[in-house]
Protein backbone atom coordinates (compact mmCIF):
# COMPACT_ATOMS: atom_id res chain seq x y z
CA UNK A 1 0.00 0.00 0.00
CA UNK A 2 1.09 3.35 -1.25
CA UNK A 3 1.65 6.29 1.58
CA UNK A 4 -0.89 8.68 0.63
CA UNK A 5 1.52 12.00 1.07
CA UNK A 6 4.04 10.59 -1.73
CA UNK A 7 5.35 12.82 -4.30
CA UNK A 8 5.28 11.71 -8.07
CA UNK A 9 8.52 13.33 -9.70
CA UNK A 10 9.13 13.20 -13.39
CA UNK A 11 11.91 13.97 -15.04
CA UNK A 12 13.92 13.33 -18.41
CA UNK A 13 16.95 11.37 -18.42
CA UNK A 14 19.68 11.86 -21.01
CA UNK A 15 19.74 8.02 -21.74
CA UNK A 16 16.49 6.06 -21.00
CA UNK A 17 13.80 8.37 -21.70
CA UNK A 18 11.50 9.83 -19.10
CA UNK A 19 10.70 8.43 -15.41
CA UNK A 20 8.57 9.07 -12.66
CA UNK A 21 10.23 8.36 -9.08
CA UNK A 22 7.92 7.89 -5.93
CA UNK A 23 9.02 9.66 -3.78
CA UNK A 24 8.35 10.64 0.44
CA UNK A 25 8.06 14.41 0.69
CA UNK A 26 11.53 14.62 2.33
CA UNK A 27 12.60 13.48 -1.11
CA UNK A 28 14.01 9.86 -0.45
CA UNK A 29 13.69 7.49 -3.38
CA UNK A 30 11.22 5.14 -2.52
CA UNK A 31 10.09 3.61 -5.98
CA UNK A 32 8.84 4.04 -9.84
CA UNK A 33 6.29 4.26 -11.46
CA UNK A 34 5.63 1.49 -14.10
CA UNK A 35 5.06 2.08 -17.56
CA UNK A 36 1.02 0.11 -18.37
CA UNK A 37 1.68 0.30 -22.27
CA UNK A 38 -1.24 0.55 -24.25
CA UNK A 39 -0.64 3.66 -26.49
CA UNK A 40 2.88 3.79 -26.41
CA UNK A 41 5.16 0.92 -26.92
CA UNK A 42 8.50 3.41 -26.41
CA UNK A 43 7.64 4.75 -22.67
CA UNK A 44 6.18 7.39 -20.80
CA UNK A 45 6.27 11.08 -21.66
CA UNK A 46 4.67 14.55 -20.98
CA UNK A 47 4.35 18.01 -22.23
CA UNK A 48 2.27 17.25 -25.04
CA UNK A 49 -0.71 15.40 -26.19
CA UNK A 50 0.22 11.92 -27.65
CA UNK A 51 0.84 8.38 -27.26
CA UNK A 52 3.58 8.71 -24.71
CA UNK A 53 1.44 11.30 -22.32
CA UNK A 54 -1.93 9.13 -22.63
CA UNK A 55 0.27 5.93 -21.11
CA UNK A 56 1.87 8.71 -18.60
CA UNK A 57 -1.74 9.86 -17.86
CA UNK A 58 -2.93 6.21 -17.32
CA UNK A 59 0.01 4.88 -15.65
CA UNK A 60 0.15 7.52 -13.00
CA UNK A 61 -3.68 7.27 -12.18
CA UNK A 62 -3.47 3.47 -11.84
CA UNK A 63 0.05 4.03 -9.60
CA UNK A 64 -1.99 6.73 -7.35
CA UNK A 65 -5.09 3.95 -6.87
CA UNK A 66 -2.87 1.14 -5.84
CA UNK A 67 -5.10 -1.50 -5.08
CA UNK A 68 -8.04 -0.08 -5.56
CA UNK A 69 -7.41 0.05 -9.37
CA UNK A 70 -8.88 -2.82 -9.85
CA UNK A 71 -11.94 -3.12 -11.81
CA UNK A 72 -14.76 -3.67 -9.49
CA UNK A 73 -16.85 -5.99 -11.82
CA UNK A 74 -14.04 -8.24 -12.82
CA UNK A 75 -11.18 -7.67 -10.13
CA UNK A 76 -8.55 -7.00 -12.63
CA UNK A 77 -8.46 -9.98 -14.56
CA UNK A 78 -10.31 -8.52 -17.51
CA UNK A 79 -13.03 -11.68 -17.73
CA UNK A 80 -16.45 -12.18 -16.40
CA UNK A 81 -18.51 -15.21 -16.10
CA UNK A 82 -22.34 -14.72 -15.85
CA UNK A 83 -23.44 -16.95 -13.33
CA UNK A 84 -26.85 -18.29 -14.29
CA UNK A 85 -28.42 -18.58 -10.98
CA UNK A 86 -28.78 -15.01 -10.41
CA UNK A 87 -27.81 -13.82 -13.52
CA UNK A 88 -24.88 -11.23 -12.64
CA UNK A 89 -21.84 -10.91 -13.45
CA UNK A 90 -19.03 -12.04 -11.41
CA UNK A 91 -15.48 -11.87 -11.44
CA UNK A 92 -13.31 -14.84 -13.37
CA UNK A 93 -11.58 -16.89 -10.72
CA UNK A 94 -8.84 -19.23 -12.57
CA UNK A 95 -9.12 -21.51 -9.80
CA UNK A 96 -12.39 -22.26 -11.61
CA UNK A 97 -11.77 -22.08 -15.19
CA UNK A 98 -12.46 -25.34 -15.60
CA UNK A 99 -16.09 -25.23 -13.80
CA UNK A 100 -17.04 -22.37 -16.37
CA UNK A 101 -19.38 -22.92 -19.27
CA UNK A 102 -17.42 -21.36 -21.99
CA UNK A 103 -20.92 -19.87 -23.73
CA UNK A 104 -20.95 -17.77 -20.34
CA UNK A 105 -17.39 -16.18 -20.25
CA UNK A 106 -17.11 -13.12 -21.16
CA UNK A 107 -14.13 -10.19 -21.74
CA UNK A 108 -15.46 -7.37 -19.09
CA UNK A 109 -16.00 -4.00 -20.15
CA UNK A 110 -13.41 -2.39 -18.48
CA UNK A 111 -9.63 -0.99 -19.45
CA UNK A 112 -7.51 -4.05 -19.26
CA UNK A 113 -8.96 -5.21 -15.90
CA UNK A 114 -8.48 -0.99 -14.67
CA UNK A 115 -11.06 0.82 -13.44
CA UNK A 116 -9.80 4.01 -14.93
CA UNK A 117 -11.53 4.23 -18.67
CA UNK A 118 -10.04 6.54 -21.37
CA UNK A 119 -12.14 9.35 -20.76
CA UNK A 120 -10.47 9.74 -17.41
CA UNK A 121 -7.01 9.38 -18.23
CA UNK A 122 -7.07 11.48 -21.76
CA UNK A 123 -9.18 14.11 -18.84
CA UNK A 124 -5.99 14.25 -16.59
CA UNK A 125 -3.47 14.20 -19.74
CA UNK A 126 -5.03 17.16 -21.15
CA UNK A 127 -5.26 19.17 -17.44
CA UNK A 128 -2.24 17.86 -16.45
CA UNK A 129 0.17 16.04 -18.17
CA UNK A 130 -0.08 17.64 -21.58
CA UNK A 131 1.22 21.08 -19.07
CA UNK A 132 4.25 19.31 -17.64
CA UNK A 133 7.78 20.26 -18.54
CA UNK A 134 10.89 18.27 -18.65
CA UNK A 135 10.72 18.08 -14.68
CA UNK A 136 7.66 17.98 -12.27
CA UNK A 137 6.12 16.75 -8.89
CA UNK A 138 2.82 16.26 -8.26
CA UNK A 139 1.43 14.68 -4.67
CA UNK A 140 -0.58 11.19 -4.62
CA UNK A 141 -3.29 13.19 -2.40
CA UNK A 142 -3.51 15.54 -5.17
CA UNK A 143 -3.91 12.76 -8.13
CA UNK A 144 -6.77 11.34 -5.77
CA UNK A 145 -8.59 14.30 -5.02
CA UNK A 146 -9.02 15.14 -8.98
CA UNK A 147 -9.62 11.56 -9.58
CA UNK A 148 -12.36 11.99 -6.69
CA UNK A 149 -14.35 14.42 -8.54
CA UNK A 150 -13.84 12.70 -12.01
CA UNK A 151 -15.57 9.27 -10.30
CA UNK A 152 -18.38 10.70 -8.52
CA UNK A 153 -16.50 9.82 -5.36
CA UNK A 154 -16.20 13.19 -3.96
Amino acid sequence: MIALNVIYHGYRRAVGGSFIAIETPAGEHIGVVRHLPLHSPTGLSWGYYGSGAADCARSLLIAALDDDAACRCCKGTGNVVLDPGSGKELPYELGKAATYNPELLFRCACEDGYRIGPSIYQAFKVAFVSQWGDEWRMPRSAILTWLAGQLGEA
